[in-house]
């Protein structure tokens, strides 16, 4: 998935229909089944309980709005990847990087700010984030025509909350005394890692074109970073990476993603 150029990319508030959803997210994949009609799905849902005692409503909300558009569209291959990687038993900091990947791709708003807002900050060395670099992104997006129409300040301030509500639910942030924002030093996880590569290689992303791939990004790696980390990880784990110069070329030991997800949790 290549994505468009950032003044051609649209925000909207849909971030506020939940943020990581980490939990949710994972209670759902255990039960849906893949040619299940999303109608069905979400009837399920609500008749068996499977989000506690969320109302209808708002169990359409997260099934209809956040679920779906997150894992079924255009096709359903990011919750069968998810619910595999559940299945395997592999770590679970690995399918919330992946759950991560999968929402920001669907919400530029989120894509966005981590890479050009986020990131920047860790890398001067920055100790918290709080709502003002948030608010000043939106006030910059309004001048150059992200933001069909100026949001409130309250909707504003909720969109604020609601994006590094998800960037601490993925472990970027971490909430310290009275509510701070404190940003960690995270470093992506092989398995999610090897599992990105294998995605984007599948979705038809070239070998040369594959580290340097936007995705990376959300992650604060470099086409550089990508490189010596898929290096890192080696024929045992079902991938050899040959370099040399800007030239890139990946030879898989594994013939499917799931082939590579067995592999992982072994």
């Amino acid at each position: 998935m290549i994505m468009e150029n950032n003044f051609q990319r649209k925000y909207s508030t849909a971030i506020s229909k939940g943020a990581g959803l980490i939990e949710e997210t994972r209670r759902l994949l255990d039960h849906w089944r893949p040619d299940e009609p999303l109608d069905d799905f979400t009837h399920r849902v609500q008749v068996e309980g499977l989000l506690g005692n969320s109302t209808a409503y708002r169990t359409r909300d997260v099934v209809r709005r956040v679920f779906a558009p997150r894992l079924l569209r255009p096709n359903d291959k990011p919750a069968r990847i998810l619910k595999s990687v559940i299945e395997s038993g592999l770590p679970a900091r690995t399918f919330t990087e992946l759950l991560f990947v999968f929402a920001a791709r669907q919400d530029p708003l989120v894509y966005d700010f981590t890479v050009r807002e986020y990131w920047p900050a860790a890398r001067r060395g920055r100790s918290f984030l709080d709502t003002d670099p948030m608010l000043s992104f939106l006030s910059q997006a309004h001048y150059d025509g992200r933001l069909d129409n100026q949001w409130s300040e309250n909707v504003s301030l909720r969109i604020a909350r609601c994006v590094l509500g998800i960037l601490r639910d993925v472990g970027f942030l971490r909430e310290t005394v009275r509510g701070r924002r404190e940003i960690v030093n995270y470093r992506m996880s092989d398995e999610g890692a090897a599992i990105l590569a294998r995605e984007l290689n599948e979705s038809g992303v070239t070998d040369s074109s594959i580290c340097n791939h936007p995705d990376w990004s959300l992650f604060g790696m470099t086409p550089s970073d990508v490189v010596e980390r898929l290096d890192e990880i080696g024929e045992q784990r079902g991938l050899i990476v040959q370099h040399g110069g800007s030239v890139v070329h990946f030879t898989w030991g594994v013939k499917s993603i799931q082939e590579l997800i067995n592999v992982l949790a072994r």
